[in-house]
């Protein structure tokens, strides 16, 4: 198959990481594969041909079986030059829950008018992707049933990609002989961190590294003062390739208040590290037979005891790694793909 994906920007962000998986099994399968993208970028290299487009310039659709678009530029360039007869297959993969998700970026008229024009425009599209059967459920609501369905994503890692010496020393100068909670995220609301640093308080041995940046970070850092845990927490800002820091982890915390997917749940599989999860239907689906610990959202005792049970169990990532291969590898996520593009 010939295949094009058009994405806005070559970046490192979920949705881009997970085009990328996408173009290494296919092309390692024998298909054709082109990215387009309107702006530039080179946090992402992808191995094939790639080009940078204006949203007004059309490409020839008819080079390609299938036109797989991901993000609302990119759908919304589908809508604006797909003709109305066209052997070519356009497919979307919606990578979160459109106005939930807006609703922590903008007020809710915003996220609610967005949202519905987002679900409006892909409708001229072929088939629309949800990333798991909660999601779909979600959308079956809001879009026509015959075009939806679901695929997991996948994760593929170079572990022997180590951090630069001056993190790992500052790293182990702070760990000493504490137990390492890790997170890796965009600090936003959303992601729910602040949750954590109020569990500190009842976790006396135990310190928090973050990686990321964001609109969160100043009042998370003033949470850690007012919670007089700033001592136990380091902020090491936006790294590139976040996952090499799981190794100095003792224990990842995915505490999201909302969350499409996940990608770094997938990360810590292949590190086979313990997580802590928040109660939250994506994670409830991708880990339902006690792969991870969760805690209840907002419940700061239930989060501690979440910890600490977790703390205690050495057969915990491995499980979570067996789920990894079981459903989220990138062979199954290939044939889950492949499977899509062919019964169109």
């Amino acid at each position: 198959m010939k295949i094009a994906y058009i994405i806005p920007k070559p970046s490192n962000t979920g949705p881009i990481l997970v085009v990328l998986e996408l173009v290494k099994e296919m092309s390692r399968h024998g298909h054709n594969c082109t990215v387009y993208h309107f702006d530039k970028g080179d946090e992402i290299i992808f191995p094939c041909r790639t080009q940078q487009i204006s949203f007004f310039q059309k490409i020839n659709f008819d080079h390609f079986d299938i036109i797989h678009t991901h993000g609302l530029r990119p759908d919304c360039y589908i809508f604006l030059h797909k003709p109305l007869k066209s052997k070519t297959l356009f497919i979307t993969t919606l990578h979160n829950y459109i106005i939930p998700d807006f609703s922590y970026q903008y007020n809710k008229f915003i996220a609610y008018t967005i949202g519905n024009l987002w679900m409006l425009v892909i409708r001229r599209h072929d088939k629309i992707v949800t990333l798991s059967q909660d999601a779909m459920k979600y959308y079956q609501r809001r879009l026509p049933l015959q075009k939806l369905t679901y695929a997991y994503n996948t994760r593929s890692l170079p572990q022997s990609d180590p951090i630069d010496e001056q993190s790992r020393q500052k790293i182990l100068q702070f760990k000493k002989d504490s137990f390492i909670l890790g997170v890796n995220a965009a600090l936003t609301d959303r992601k729910g961190i602040d949750q954590i640093i109020k569990a500190l308080k009842e976790l006396a041995n135990y310190k928090l590294i973050i990686i990321g940046d964001g609109k969160s970070k100043i009042p998370l850092e003033n949470l850690s003062v007012n919670e007089q845990v700033s001592e136990r927490v380091l902020f090491l800002g936006y790294q590139k390739d976040a996952y090499r820091f799981l190794p100095f982890y003792d224990l990842f915390i995915l505490p999201s208040r909302n969350e499409g997917f996940g990608l770094t749940l997938l990360e810590s599989a292949l590190y086979k590290k313990n997580v802590v999860c928040s109660r939250i239907p994506i994670f409830e689906e991708l880990c339902p037979q006690g792969e991870v610990t969760f805690f209840e959202l907002e419940n700061i005792p239930s989060l501690v005891k979440a910890i600490q049970t977790a703390s205690q169990s050495p057969d915990l990532g491995n499980k979570l790694y067996q789920r990894y291969i079981q459903s989220f590898s990138p062979n199954v996520f290939y044939k889950r793909y492949n499977q899509i593009y062919n019964n169109l």
